[in-house]
């Protein structure tokens, strides 16, 4: 019977939703009294400022990755070690999930690379479902040894051993030197209060601002055969995942973080160009500021924003001005007696900066005049 890839990788797919959602409903049984575990994606989505409420169903291979690579709220990550295990393989896995979704053409070597993912997961949580999916792991790894005329050890380590990274250092996408990489003499945090946001199942916090963890999912080759439609397919998806995991995030931002994911640290400007072009066909919206927010966010309804401390993976010039603008509302309205610097210290405080560079005051300076033209 002929190996068909796409087939292989939806059965393990498939096979892994089975396994998932037992693992998410038991570890998180003793904190939701009694709800099911899908109402923790559901106050996530009202505390990210998703346009529309959302129902989702506990068999629903994407919203059990949500759970498995997003915080939680007041939960943090429950399913993770200090090694990010279950994040990093859970966000390989959104990427392939997105692949399937949009029809894309998998490879022999892609699909025992998917379901390799898969067996990995089910076995940092010891599940009984493993069998079988080291099984469809197996099934795929005799297709790749026969199309490679290796065995399957030779074909089963070559598939897993990822790509070298390399640096194209000819243009840098941002003048991080100009900023003074925007570091501060000390650590400086948000103000509690704006961290404040209202009762539910998983804390009164706001959410704050989390960094995508970037997994590689293919070699620079894939970049390298932009525009032909499997690069474009996978460039897409994993620019998708990155931006509603982080959106809104700045189009260079996301730029340098989808050729990470293909194994290319540093872009120069040719080839920053024909990503943010494949970006910008992915049916994200890319804003007049260069934010890319994704499809669950309205930017012209959206009122929420998030704070980090001054450690965080987020210049402040890669926040859109329109989440420091609603950050700015939320403290001049628990504030009503600050004045315009002291509001300004606030913003910035709230998003962990104290001082303002040239770069770091005009940014500051667009959003706050959004904020006097839609108070």
């Amino acid at each position: 019977m002929t190996f068909k890839p796409n087939l292989s990788v939806k059965e393990g797919l498939d096979h892994l939703a089975k396994r998932l959602d037992p693992i998410i409903a038991a570890r998180l049984a003793g904190d939701l009294n009694g709800h099911p575990w899908t109402v923790v994606l559901e106050i996530l989505d009202e505390k990210k400022g998703y346009s529309a409420g959302r129902r989702y169903w506990v068999h629903d291979l994407q919203a059990q990755l949500r759970m498995l690579t997003e915080r939680l709220g007041d939960f943090g990550y429950p399913f993770d070690d200090k090694q990010r295990t279950v994040s990093t393989l859970g966000n390989e896995l959104r990427i392939v999930r997105n692949q399937l979704a949009h029809m894309h053409d998998f490879s022999i070597e892609e699909a025992f690379r998917a379901n390799d993912f898969s067996v990995r997961l089910l076995d940092h949580f010891g599940d009984d479902g493993l069998d079988t999916a080291r099984h469809i792991r197996h099934e795929a790894l005799v297709a790749l040894a026969s199309v490679e005329g290796v065995t399957e050890q030779v074909a089963a380590a070559t598939a897993a051993v990822p790509s070298p990274t390399r640096d194209e250092v000819e243009i840098e996408l941002v003048d991080t030197a100009a900023d003074g990489f925007e570091t501060e003499p000390e650590t400086v945090v948000p103000d509690p209060a704006v961290l404040v946001r209202g009762p539910s199942v998983i804390g009164n916090k706001r959410l704050e601002f989390e960094p995508w963890t970037v997994v590689q999912i293919g070699s620079v080759d894939v970049l390298d055969d932009l525009p032909k439609k499997i690069a474009k397919e996978k460039v897409r998806a994993a620019a998708v995942e990155i931006a509603t995991y982080e959106g809104p995030i700045h189009l260079d931002r996301l730029v340098q973080l989808t050729a990470q994911s293909f194994g290319l640290q540093r872009v120069r400007s040719s080839r920053e160009k024909k990503l943010a072009y494949q970006i910008r066909q992915a049916g994200l919206v890319v804003d007049a500021d260069k934010f890319v927010w994704p499809r669950e966010i309205d930017p012209g309804n959206w009122r929420e924003f998030r704070p980090n401390d001054s450690t965080a993976d987020r210049p402040f010039i890669h926040i859109s001005p329109i989440e420091i603008a609603n950050a700015a509302r939320f403290i001049q309205a628990k504030r009503k007696d600050l004045s315009e610097d002291d509001l300004a210290v606030a913003v910035l405080q709230t998003f962990g900066r104290k001082r303002r560079t040239k770069q770091v005051a005009a940014h500051l300076a667009v959003a706050m005049a959004r904020l006097t033209a839609h108070p």
